[in-house]
């Protein structure tokens, strides 16, 4: 007989008496889809040691990296509004198709988009849906196979990362939404994952009135993608 598997285990990377950080695993959604981040923290925190589990902002399930946990309602809402507010810094690592020039510079996608989620035949959503989004990014390696970027969000549309990159026709390895479906199949045989190489790496936010900086470490994936 097989046995069941194992319990996800979500790693808690900081936890205080009213929020916590999370390395979110790709695969794993947010809320609203068992077992999301809310089920999980259910099982894995002590009872009593909480009053409810908020997480203040979105990540998509296919990204991996740091969520932001509020474990009551006024530190939730406090954190919610500084991330609807755009003052909260955040910076991801995203692995795109194809060679891109490497860059020491930020440089900057500003395509408008919808703030929803779209799909591979237009990105951009219907004209009257598009709103401002500027997305900053640096190349920091490339060969003829993959570009590892840095990227940084001025905006906070709804997959802002994922659409402006498959906007330039260089989408990110392993996005199932908006990337091409058997270039996608071929990475997860060659790489043995089907996961999206897209991870929330750095954040920087004010929790009572001290700056808080986190930072998540490159899942192993990347690491391997990138020996080539």
């Amino acid at each position: 007989m097989s046995r069941p598997p194992a319990p996800i285990q979500i790693p808690i990377l900081e936890k205080s008496k009213h929020w916590l950080v999370i390395n979110k695993p790709s695969g794993v959604s947010v809320h609203n889809d068992p077992p999301d981040v809310r089920t999980l923290l259910k099982k894995q925190l002590t009872p009593g040691t909480y009053q409810d589990i908020h997480p203040v902002h979105r990540l998509d399930k296919e990204t991996s990296g740091l969520l932001l946990v509020g474990l009551d309602a006024e530190t939730a809402a406090n954190l919610s509004g500084q991330f609807q507010e755009h003052k909260v810094e955040k910076t991801y690592y995203a692995l795109l198709r194809g060679e891109l020039p490497v860059s020491t510079d930020w440089q900057e996608w500003n395509t408008p988009i919808s703030d929803k989620a779209e799909g591979r035949k237009n990105p951009q959503g219907l004209l009257k849906d598009r709103v401002e989004a500027r997305t900053l990014y640096k190349v920091l390696e490339a060969n003829k196979y993959f570009s590892f970027v840095e990227v940084r969000l001025i905006t906070g549309r709804q997959h802002q990362i994922r659409k402006h990159s498959v906007l330039i026709r260089h989408a990110i390895v392993g996005d199932t939404r908006y990337g091409e479906p058997k270039y996608n199949e071929r990475m997860a045989n060659i790489y043995q994952t089907k996961r999206m190489f897209l991870h929330a790496a750095r954040m920087t936010v004010m929790i009572n009135g001290y700056k808080h900086s986190f930072e998540a470490p490159l899942p192993p994936e990347f690491k391997e993608a990138l020996k080539g």
